[in-house]
C-alpha cells in the first residue's frame, strides 16, 4: 500500500460526494407555479402572478410581465366586456412589450 492511498481514497470520496449532491435546476422551495391566461384572441399565456385575483391600479393601466410560454416581456391590460345576459367580466389584452 502506498502511503498516497488514503489521500487518494478520501479525494475520490469527496468528489463522489459532490457529483451526488451537484443538482443542475435551479428551483430553490420546489417546481415553480405558472398561472395560464387566455387573452381576447384566445391565446394561452404562463404568468408567474395569477391575473383572475390581481387588482389592477386605476393610474396604471397595464403591467408588464414576463410569459413563460412565449419567453418574452408582454403588457397587460385589463378590459371589462359584456359577455351577454347584461353580464360582464374581465377580459385581459396582451401585447408584446417594448421593455425587450
Amino acid at each position: 500500500m502506498n502511503r498516497y492511498t488514503p489521500t487518494l481514497l478520501w479525494l475520490v470520496a469527496c468528489l463522489v460526494f459532490i457529483l451526488l449532491n451537484w443538482s443542475c435546476a435551479a428551483t430553490k422551495g420546489g417546481p415553480r407555479i405558472y398561472y395560464p391566461l387566455i387573452d381576447t384572441s384566445f391565446k394561452v399565456h404562463k404568468y408567474k402572478d395569477n391575473f383572475k385575483k390581481m387588482i389592477f391600479p386605476k393610474g396604471n393601466q397595464k403591467l408588464t410581465q414576463y410569459c413563460a410560454a412565449h419567453h418574452q416581456w408582454e403588457d397587460i391590460r385589463p378590459v371589462y366586456r359584456p359577455i351577454g345576459n347584461g353580464e360582464y367580466r374581465w377580459q385581459y389584452r396582451v401585447s408584446k412589450s417594448k421593455k425587450q
